[in-house]
């Protein structure tokens, strides 16, 4: 029997090929031409999208509540399968605990509606993958110190606990936001929590959102490139002083910025 030549020299690489739970990680196959590629990750489907000589790249999000061990996978180049592997490893998440007014505690109705309504809206845009739009490394929106890293658990006025789920830069108002790489706005808009929010669309199903911002230097629809000033640091919304706060979104999955900016791509 004839194999097709990419099965014969196909290969997967999976970097980095240990990760924290929280991170996303690059798989990196090739394939022949005009291939369906995709990889079956915990029980989901991502697409592998295209780059030259027929490379194909996928970013895969390792949800922040995945038990540390080894996970076995499998990448599909048409009817053919193939396994590869990461090794999850364990991460103790620090724990702090605030004290707020009731009001930013516990939510009006009216406040419950707008957040949920929000809510809605955000989840529509993170079910959009399209074709890859950043090039090379992502770099970080301020050159600022990081105030609350990514998974850090907060319990509110003792009774009310939530996780992290981005990465808090410290900077004055009025400090210039930059891009983390190329990529289209698809929304600068007032939000109940973020305050003026912008998302930029990386393509691959990789979003990146910039909340609490005093003004917006990008309006929806722009293509923008990395390190382009898109925003100003503001203390909008949700936040009680100002900062930058940075979420990324992976397949509607928060990841770990860190772990996207230490990728050497």
């Amino acid at each position: 029997m004839c194999m097709p030549a990419y099965v014969l020299a196909f290969h997967v690489r999976v970097t980095p090929e240990t990760v924290s739970p929280g991170d996303l990680f690059l798989i990196q196959t090739n394939a022949g031409p005009d291939k369906s590629v995709s990889v079956e990750f915990m029980g989901d489907t991502i697409k592998l999208h295209r780059a030259e000589n027929n490379r194909y790249l996928a970013f895969v999000p390792v949800d922040v509540n995945t038990t540390p061990g080894s996970y076995n996978f499998f990448v599909s180049v048409g009817e053919d399968k193939f396994p590869a592997s990461v090794s999850v490893g364990s991460k103790e998440f620090e724990t702090i605990h605030l004290t707020l007014p009731e009001e930013k505690v516990t939510l009006s109705p009216e406040n419950q509606k707008r957040a949920a309504d929000e809510a809605d809206l955000l989840n529509v845009i993170w079910q959009i993958n399209n074709d890859k739009k950043w090039a090379g490394g992502f770099s970080k929106p301020l050159s600022t110190e990081i105030s609350t890293e990514f998974g850090v658990k907060r319990i509110m006025n003792k009774k009310k606990t939530s996780v992290h789920r981005g990465m808090d830069f410290r900077g004055k108002e009025g400090t210039p936001v930059m891009s983390l790489n190329a990529g289209t706005v698809v929304l600068n808009k007032d939000l109940f929590y973020g305050g003026n929010t912008l998302i930029i669309d990386h393509g691959m199903g990789l979003y990146s959102v910039y909340m609490h911002m005093s003004a917006f230097k990008a309006a929806k629809g722009d293509k923008v490139a990395k390190g382009q000033t898109i925003g100003l640091v503001g203390m909008s919304g949700r936040a009680t002083g100002p900062h930058l706060h940075l979420s990324v979104k992976l397949n509607g999955v928060s990841v770990n910025p860190g772990s996207l900016f230490n990728l050497e791509l």
